[in-house]
């Protein structure tokens, strides 16, 4: 009887031991206690305000809130794509745009904060190439679409390519800021064709898209799912 104690005994403090460094082994191995990887912190950016840039045909001017380059001086003009025929632009640095209002004599500001990204700006109506009429000049700018990165979602520690988009719209001095979408992946397409419509093509969670849009009451008409069949993502 004795005998048979002693070898269960042997047997619990060895079951103790194997237990005590299991738990040693895992914990070094996962020191925060879970299994998910802590996202990356944002560095702060520093930021400069650009030049102001005349949006032709109106009484506005507009400027980017931008990274800061080496100098002010040596910048780039981040906005001189606004009055050309393709009236949009791709950015990783701009964070916000500030318009000045020459009737009002007033500014404001796009966004009330400068820590998201503004991925692309695209202005509507833009030119229709007609070969009839090769030299048209580009129609004046009435609304102004925004792809917006409020979120560093593929946490890789910056706000840029591969983060979800937010969807925005205004008029063309900036005014009545109103997120349509949200979530987005990618943009395929866009296409104004009317102050009453115009449709944004996009693919969201492996699903894509046809967006119907009133620009002139900022809402979302219409959503439709395409059926492409389930081989196309």
């Amino acid at each position: 009887m004795m005998k048979r104690r002693f070898i269960l005994f042997i047997i619990v403090i060895g079951l103790m031991v194997a237990g005590a460094s299991c738990s040693q082994f895992l914990h070094a191995s996962n020191p925060s206690g879970t299994g998910t990887k802590p996202a990356p912190t944002l560095q702060p950016v520093e930021k400069i305000l650009s030049a102001f840039n005349p949006i032709k045909g109106t009484n506005y001017l507009m400027a980017g809130v931008i990274s800061a380059p080496v100098s002010r001086e040596n910048s780039l003009n981040p906005l001189e794509w606004i009055n050309s025929s393709s009236s949009s632009s791709y950015s990783s640095g701009t964070y916000n745009y500030v318009f000045f209002n020459l009737s009002t004599e007033e500014y404001k500001r796009l966004l009330p904060t400068n820590e998201y990204v503004i991925f692309q700006t695209a202005g509507f109506p833009t030119l229709q190439y007609d070969p009839l009429n090769p030299n048209q000049p580009a129609p004046i700018v009435k609304w102004w679409i925004y792809s917006v990165i409020k979120k560093d979602t593929n946490m890789d520690g910056n706000l840029g390519y591969g983060d979800k988009l937010t969807i925005g719209v205004t008029d063309v001095g900036g005014n009545g800021y109103t997120e349509l979408i949200e979530n987005v992946d990618a943009i395929l397409g866009q296409i104004y064709k009317d102050d009453f419509a115009m449709f944004i093509m996009y693919n969201a969670d492996q699903k894509n898209y046809i967006a119907k849009i009133n620009p002139s009451t900022s809402k979302v008409v219409t959503t439709t799912e395409m059926d492409l069949g389930e081989d196309v993502k």
